[in-house]
């Protein structure tokens, strides 16, 4: 039986050290392989605009010589949809009359025509141009779904060291052919099986030999990967932006030669005692398991992942730790601007603060008065203070929303019999936060409240007897009694609550949806704006998501260790 579970052991840990650096070098090889193919792609869109702006440089502004350059690039192929040449404005204090037009166009009959949003393509065209003032030379691949895959590449025309116009060209490349074999995940399979079996052998050198074959393998990739770098290389008519760095393989071999490592010291050989013993256990425990790995573990996986990636027009660039650099540095916006993320932060710690101080202020107060034995109808005032807990966060939302009204709010008619003046309050940022602030208070106190009033019902009446007979008061045996006993139920639901109320987007999105200026958003709120309202910036938002999480981590580990709220109070 020894033997036996020490081959398993050595099986599952030669399996999943194969597994690490055969997924490594797929996902390598596919990143490469795609970079490679937009790059075949984009060339030659992008050599096609160099020569039309080349083109229109030298003739100046010759509306002839210009609509000769684009016809030529037009008749390049049937891949070339539009060649255009977008002249800029001319200067003028009007900003109504500074409408931009085509000094050339592969259509002749659009030529010396202004760009007009009725035309199919104009405001696409229009913005690419302002862009193109602005950054200079950009080459998009868009891969709309269900459509063919369209490849816009424009390039700045300077006169005089001044923009003058800008050379738009859209290709439709076509279909990719397979330029070089899929070996890493032929040689991955082939590679999880042999070390597998290999290490599950009855040679005392198997780990040896387990440890050999992940070096040769990460050593072939290594290889491989270089030859298809150099034939995309060769192909593309410019060079590919920048070589992709290899370090996951190499993590990916450290990784797996630790675990041949911890194999040798026989930690495989207790794990599959272990199975073994408990096999009925882990069986029972296998469909939960498959499910919080599918539901949870998974997408929490693939959020991590793409906060290293950037997303544009369909497709994803791995862009490593940009996206977190680009938040933690404000993106160049000063700290009192709404898009800055310590604005951002200073708001969602302002607003989780707050509510949760108001949340267990009155909780706990209506838990206190609930308490009373003398008091009648309590189960009526019990039913009545849930119900806010009740009913769905986004209808009380919604609710409170057309409440603060301007015109025909609840709450400025009441104000307005106090002979106060109606308020707009979503205009200011003090009004709007007090609105969010408000309506969220009213759907967070009943759980305050109702963990309260649990933990008040289990404290030993005989207590408060001893304490009244040395002479203590009602204040003293509330913060001496009271709130110490309190502790093991109140502080876990603080901390709870602070969780719930720092990601809580409903009531912000719904309520205020941000105003004025995206001023009241949180963090939740702005990650969700940055994936789709802000050109679907997916990447940003995971990498919003991760901070949010580390945050929140850091609170609790922090809180637990202060408060030690996880203790025993009789202890």
């Amino acid at each position: 039986m020894t033997r036996r579970n020490r081959a398993l052991g050595a099986a599952l840990g030669g399996l999943v050290a194969a597994s690490l650096v055969a997924t490594a070098a797929a996902a390598l090889y596919l990143r490469e392989r795609n970079a490679g193919e937009q790059a075949l792609a984009e060339a030659p869109a992008r050599s096609y605009a160099l020569q039309l702006a080349k083109a229109v440089r030298a003739a100046g502004d010759d509306p002839t010589a210009a609509q000769a350059a684009a016809l030529r690039v037009k008749a390049r192929g049937e891949r070339v949809q539009l060649a255009a040449v977008v002249v800029e404005p001319r200067s003028t204090k009007y900003r109504f009359l500074r409408k931009r037009r085509y000094l050339a166009h592969s259509d002749a009959s659009r030529q010396r025509q202004v760009l007009d949003r009725r035309h199919a393509g104009d405001k696409a065209i229009y913005d690419l141009a302002n862009r193109v003032r602005h950054e200079g030379s950009i080459i998009e691949l868009h891969a709309p779904q269900d459509e063919p895959v369209e490849v816009t590449a424009a390039e700045p025309v300077r006169v005089g060291g001044k923009h003058h116009a800008t050379a738009v060209v859209i290709t439709r490349p076509a279909v990719p052919a397979p330029g070089t074999p899929a070996w890493p995940l032929a040689a991955g399979l082939a590679l999880v099986a042999l070390l597998g079996l290999a290490a599950g052998a009855a040679t005392p050198k198997r780990y040896v030999v387990v440890a050999g074959g992940v070096v040769g393998f990460v050593l072939f990739a290594w290889w491989q990967l270089g030859k298809l770098e150099a034939f995309y290389q060769a192909r593309a008519a410019a060079a590919l932006t920048a070589p992709h760095p290899r370090w996951p393989l190499v993590l990916a071999a450290i990784l797996a030669l630790g675990i041949v490592v911890l194999g040798h010291l026989r930690l495989g050989e207790r794990l599959a005692t272990g199975l073994r013993r408990h096999r009925v256990a882990y069986l029972y425990a296998t469909p939960a398991a498959l499910g919080m790995l599918v539901l949870v573990f998974v997408p929490f996986g693939y959020g991590l992942a793409l906060g290293f990636f950037n997303h544009a027009h369909g497709t994803y660039t791995f862009v490593g730790l940009k996206n977190f650099v680009e938040i933690l540095s404000g993106g160049g916006r000063p700290l009192s601007h709404p898009l800055n993320f310590y604005f951002t932060l200073g708001v969602t710690v302002l607003w989780t603060g707050t509510n949760v101080l108001l949340h267990v202020a009155i909780g706990l107060a209506l838990a206190l008065v609930l308490k009373d034995p003398l008091l009648r109808f309590k189960g009526a005032y019990r039913v009545l203070l849930i119900l806010p807990w009740a009913v769905p966060n986004y209808i009380t939302a919604l609710i409170w929303k057309g409440m603060f009204h301007h015109q025909y709010g609840a709450v400025n008619h009441v104000l307005e019999l106090f002979g106060v003046e109606k308020i707009s309050w979503f205009s200011h940022f003090g009004t709007a936060f007090a609105a969010n602030l408000v309506t969220n208070t009213w759907l967070g106190f009943p759980f305050m409240m109702v963990v309260c009033l649990g933990a008040l019902q289990s404290i030993p009446r005989d207590v408060y007897e001893a304490a009244e007979v040395d002479g203590a008061s009602r204040w003293q045996s509330f913060w001496s009694i009271t709130m110490p006993l309190l502790r093991p139920a109140l502080f876990p639901a603080i901390i709870l609550g602070t969780i719930w109320t720092f990601n809580m987007f409903n009531i912000i999105y719904l309520v205020s949806a941000g105003a004025p200026g995206g001023s009241t958003d949180i963090l939740i709120t702005e990650a969700y704006r940055w994936a789709f309202e802000r050109a679907d910036r997916y990447g940003l938002a995971a990498a919003y998501a991760l901070i949010i999480l580390l945050i929140l981590m850091a609170y609790t580990l922090i809180t637990n260790r202060m408060t030690k709220a996880t203790e025993d109070t009789y202890s």
